[in-house]
């Protein structure tokens, strides 16, 4: 299945490497919100997206495609600059 130009198997492979550098985590520290924001955002627990940061767990189902959106956005936001100094 593709969305959005990429396919499951994309996503699933670039969330491993997100997951695996540390980046997953990073991205959220980064943008100042908690676990369980992106666990409300993804229909999770906060404590499934703690397994998944720590690599202890991955992703499956849609569970991929909701979490890859999730820190997809958070590169994007990144990308343009991120720094929103309230300006």
């Amino acid at each position: 299945m593709k969305t959005g130009g990429k396919t499951l198997a994309d996503r699933s492979a670039e969330l491993q490497v997100w997951i695996k550098t540390g980046k997953a985590r990073q991205l959220r520290v980064d943008a100042g919100l908690s676990q369980a924001l992106v666990a409300q955002d993804c229909e999770v627990t906060a404590s499934t997206v703690h397994r998944w940061e720590m690599g202890d767990r991955l992703p499956r189902g849609r569970n991929i495609t909701a979490y890859h959106a999730f820190l997809a956005r958070l590169v994007e936001r990144e990308r343009q600059g991120g720094e929103s100094d309230g300006e």
